[in-house]
């Protein structure tokens, strides 16, 4: 963190109970750490027990789901799904969705259903940047984009490109997002240390920089914390 210039960071756990408390015990423990995001089982019955034996820590903030993973291009909105997420909504989080482009509509859906549920999309919808395919991506980014709830992260390009990665790869979908989003609702996230095999953080950083720009001073701010404060609702 030091040599970068990163004063705090929010964590994102894996999709599992048992990372899920070790990350906010770490949380509880770690001044760097300012907030965490962490799966939790959102169509279990006892969804809302879950989340109050991990609101334990007030950095708590978000909640952590691998969409993509999902067979139901609308697993967003099933009834148990929209269930768990408006307990997650009424407890004042987030969410963090990972998703895929065939997946993206039901944001829309979700940001509709429960509007004051602040939505967070990883890896800008996950685009097929590697084959420069900006479509049916694009489509479906610019019918989610009018939600004002709805935010993206630029995260994991790299590794969404083919190798070796080129910054100009991920500015044609990162301009677009720029466009779509405003740098008020776009956020920088490392995925460290997810990309180590493609990159150091200090490319993917720099790399965001340039797909991301030109960018003034306090556009630069929002991207690479204020989005984020504002999100995640950080001092």
């Amino acid at each position: 963190m030091e040599p970068n210039g990163v004063n705090q960071v929010i964590l994102v756990g894996s999709p599992d109970a048992d990372s899920s408390r070790s990350l906010v015990e770490l949380a509880s423990a770690a001044d760097q750490v300012a907030a965490v995001a962490v799966w939790v089982d959102v169509t279990a019955v006892d969804v809302a027990a879950q989340l109050d034996g991990l609101m334990v820590t007030p950095k708590l903030r978000s909640v952590a789901l691998p969409v993509g993973r999902e067979v139901g291009n609308h697993w967003l909105v099933e009834e148990d799904t929209l269930r768990g997420l408006r307990l997650v909504a009424e407890r004042g989080l987030c969410l963090d969705v990972e998703i895929e482009p065939r997946q993206l509509p039901s944001v829309g859906e979700l940001a509709a259903a429960i509007p004051d549920l602040q939505i967070v999309v990883a890896h800008i919808g996950s685009p097929f940047i590697g084959r420069s395919e900006r479509e049916p991506w694009g489509v479906h980014m610019l019918n989610v984009a009018p939600f004002k709830n709805v935010y993206a992260k630029l995260s994991g390009l790299v590794a969404l490109d083919v190798q070796p990665w080129s910054v100009a790869h991920q500015r044609l979908f990162v301009e677009s997002m720029v466009r779509m989003f405003g740098y008020e609702r776009l956020m920088f996230g490392s995925d460290w240390p997810g990309h180590v095999e493609f990159a150091t953080f200090d490319q993917v950083r720099d790399a965001a920089t340039v797909a991301a720009g030109p960018m003034t001073e306090a556009q630069e701010e929002r991207l690479f914390g204020g989005t984020a404060r504002a999100v995640y609702g950080l001092s």
